[in-house]
């Protein structure tokens, strides 16, 4: 077995067949098996190696390079810090994950971003999707600088372990990252839409070059990904609340998650309608409470009622008037406490799941 079997797929089904250079007169092959175990695949065409990180060719090999370039694309430090208390928001389940043409259905609208702490975030008619970087789609580039934990090689090579070892970043961040692409897009109408939405490189050619490639991460388990990953699709607003309740460090404001808008006019319009509504209820209550004080006892409209009649008419809107106020009162009633009702569920649901969690972690 040589040292690429500890890459999470076969070179086989590797959709980018670029070829790394850790120096300049030596591949990636050359460096981290013995010439000999070279595996040829049918297909591939002589290749100039190169001495970047496939992709991005303004990033080169350099282990320091590699290390910043990973964290900028995969790590989600806001929500690791969250992660103790992400249960009260949240679901936790890694599986929680629509598939795309779900998202659709849902009237969830796929919005590429390149942040990654954004990656299944979806609030009201979008979810915001991180398209796949390339480099995880290189076995080559999975064999030396996203391997194993320590103990979990199987073969060893000082070569190898001195590129690898430098970079140190979490090999579980990019299973969880592939694991979540695994549930995004299991049919062939979902590659269509990931390519329809630029949520894949070029390299990714066919459904059935993908349906081979994204097999080997159909079955990671919780234990094999980041804990980012324990956890699927996220609502910006609850998040939202998670950092105005925790104030996590790694937040950028005190307030928002992400900030939800970026220009005055923007807040202004979506900010329009309730306050509109607001103000319309509150005129309608005070207008139904002057009907009775506004009825003057003399108008000629009801001089020939009477002051029975006029009693009658006065006792009808008063009437009227307190009905009035007692809807617009359980309307703000249901508007608030539904939510909060809804809110208080989704903690109390999440206490109990928390709750058996543990109780079968001890058993365990």
């Amino acid at each position: 077995m040589s040292n690429f079997s500890q890459a999470p797929f076969p070179l086989l089904y590797a959709p980018n067949r670029d070829r790394l250079s850790l120096y300049p007169d030596a591949t990636v092959r050359d460096v981290v098996i013995e010439p000999a175990h070279i595996t040829h695949v049918p297909g591939d065409v002589a290749i100039e190696p190169i001495t970047h990180v496939p992709g991005d060719p303004a990033v080169s090999l350099l282990p320091e390079d590699v290390r910043a370039h990973l964290s900028g694309q995969l790590t989600t430090s806001l929500l690791d810090e969250l992660y103790e208390r992400l249960w009260l928001v949240a679901r936790r389940s890694g599986q929680s994950i629509d598939p795309l043409h779900t998202q659709e259905v849902k009237g969830r609208r796929i919005v590429p971003t390149e942040d990654p702490r954004l990656h299944l975030v979806w609030h009201r008619d979008k979810i915001y999707i991180k398209p796949i970087p390339a480099f995880l789609l290189n076995h080559d580039f999975w064999a030396i600088y996203l391997q194993p934990p320590a103990g979990e090689s199987t073969v060893h090579n000082p070569k190898q372990s001195s590129h690898s070892g430098s970079v140190a970043f979490d090999r579980s961040v990019a299973m969880g990252f592939l694991r979540s692409y695994a549930l995004l897009v299991p049919h062939r109408l979902d590659f269509a839409l990931a390519k329809d939405a630029h949520l894949m490189p070029d390299d990714v050619q066919d459904w059935l070059q993908w349906s081979k490639f994204i097999s080997y991460f159909r079955h990671v388990t919780d234990e094999q990904v980041a804990r980012r990953y324990h956890y699927g699709q996220l609502r910006l607003s609850r998040l939202n609340w998670a950092v105005r309740i925790f104030r996590p460090q790694h937040a950028s404001t005190m307030w928002f998650y992400e900030i939800p808008h970026w220009s005055t006019g923007d807040f202004v319009a979506r900010a329009t309608v309730p306050l509109l509504f607001l103000f319309a209820s509150v005129s309608l209550a005070l207008s139904s409470m002057q009907v009775v004080l506004a009825v003057p006892a003399d108008d000629p409209w009801f001089s020939g009622l009477g002051d029975s009649g006029l009693q009658k008419m006065g006792r009808a809107f008063w009437v009227f008037s307190a009905a009035v106020i007692l809807a617009w009162l359980v309307a703000g009633a249901l508007i608030l406490g539904i939510p909060l009702a809804v809110l208080a569920w989704q903690v109390l649901w999440g206490y109990r799941q928390e709750r058996k969690r543990n109780v079968g972690v001890s058993d365990a």
